[in-house]
This record gives structure tokens, sequence and C-alpha cells, in this order.
């Protein structure tokens, strides 16, 4: 079973920089739960030093568990169209049609 990183409120994965810092762009598996944690963990420490309250904002999930109960399918506008939209929750900005990324490239 593999295990994923991922920023609560927008539900991206995330994974570690070379600095050691957060960032989707290096999302990464992790092959036990203890190692996602650690890493998890010095993440959240790290926000409250910074001034947050409360348990912090990365979450730890088996893939299964991440792909089928913390990835939701939210609406959102198109920014060109106006209408609205169905994508799921953790969708890049540059690859949805409601962010000005998509549809400058």
């Amino acid at each position: 079973m593999t295990y994923v990183i991922y920023h609560i409120k927008s539900t991206m994965q995330v994974g570690p920089t070379e600095r050691g810092a957060p960032h989707s762009l290096y999302a990464k598996p992790y092959k036990t739960f203890g190692a996602a944690l650690r890493t998890a963990t010095k993440w959240n420490t790290k926000a409250q030093e910074d001034g947050l309250v409360g348990p912090g904002p990365y979450g730890v999930a088996s893939v299964e568990h991440y792909n089928s109960r913390v990835v939701r399918t939210v609406t959102r506008q198109n920014l060109l169209s106006g209408k609205d939209f169905q994508e799921a929750s953790n969708a890049p900005g540059y690859c949805s049609p409601s962010s000005e990324a998509y549809w400058s490239m």
C-alpha cells in the first residue's frame, strides 16, 4: 500500500522540494505510512511555528482513500464562456478552464 501527503484545504498532493518545503509539483507516493507521517508532521510543526493554530494544513492518506474520499467534485465557472462545469478539487490551475493560465497557453 502506498501513501500520499495532501494539503487538506485544497486536496492537492504535495511533496518535498530540494530544500524540504512542501509543493504540489513535487508530489510523490510514500512506501510506508510512517515516512509520510514524519514528513507531514514536520511541515505541520513548521506551519505552527509560523503562527497557525490547530492540527496543521497537511494530512496523510493511502492512495485508495485519497482518490475515493478526499478528492471531491467541485463546480467552477468557465472563465471565457461563464458556464458552470464539474471538475476534481485537486485539478491544477493550468489544467482548469476556470483559470487564466489555462487560456493563456
